[in-house]
């Protein structure tokens, strides 16, 4: 249990509202080792940390995060359709959760890509946190696999992860083998033995999502994952305490 990351889906996102500062800094709270975050590209070329491509579940306005500037995101409020309580919070860019998490923990990228986005987040990302000394502290993710690909030509150093879910249609194993992943995300009902024995063979980390229940997270514990990804980050903390 010593070596198991605790990694906080969106930060702390079954309690704070995703992506945001709150649940960056309550993921770090809740003693996470690495924090999963979206990232995407504004029309104006900045890394911000948003989910979905459209914004409305999350602000109420309509249009997408690759139609807008950063400075038109930033007056969006991105806490107030969780709670009244959350209302301020705002839309972050990389380099401000960077400086918010401040070596406190690791990062896990979700990139995202949509169709419109703008090209070239891959290298954006990388120079970012080179520059803030980051790189060796991230892992980089995504279901657009063309995408890993990319980091893996721009940052052969570079930690690559796979996320896999039932819609994927590609063999993860494989991919996981051509690009040099170092991990495989995968949906918690697709992490059967045979798939944890596979992954073992082929020295690939596994990470499991999404794990919100105590019973389930000692479940995959013992299963022998190096590791879950779970929204409620102090659940899990408190599951290492007992045991």
């Amino acid at each position: 249990m010593a070596n198991f990351v605790r990694i906080a889906h969106r930060g702390a996102s079954g309690t704070f509202p995703e992506n945001t500062r709150l649940a960056v800094e309550k993921a770090i709270e809740a003693r996470a080792d690495m924090i999963e975050l979206d990232c995407q590209l504004t029309s104006d070329g900045h890394v911000v940390i948003f989910h979905d491509k459209r914004l409305s579940r999350t602000t109420g306005v309509g249009g997408t995060v690759n139609g807008m500037t950063l400075a038109q995101l930033k007056n969006l409020d991105v806490g107030a359709w969780r709670k009244s309580l959350f209302k301020g919070q705002r839309i972050l860019t990389l380099e401000e959760v960077v400086r918010i998490v401040g070596g406190q923990a690791d990062l896990c990228l979700d990139i995202k890509q949509f169709p419109g986005s703008p090209p070239g987040i891959e290298l954006k990302l990388l120079f970012i946190l080179s520059h803030y000394d980051y790189l060796d502290r991230t892992i980089f993710s995504s279901f657009d696999y063309h995408c890993l690909r990319r980091v893996r030509e721009l940052a052969p150093e570079s930690r690559v992860g796979l996320i896999y879910g039932a819609d994927v249609d590609d063999d993860p194993f494989l991919v996981a083998e051509q690009i040099t992943a170092s991990s495989l995300h995968v949906q918690k009902e697709l992490a059967t033995g045979e798939f944890l024995d596979r992954a073992r063979a082929l020295g690939l980390d596994v990470f499991v999502w999404t794990v919100n229940e105590i019973r389930e997270m000692e479940n995959f514990a013992l299963s022998g994952v190096q590791g879950i990804i779970t929204d409620f980050p102090e659940r899990f903390s408190k599951f290492i305490e007992e045991r």
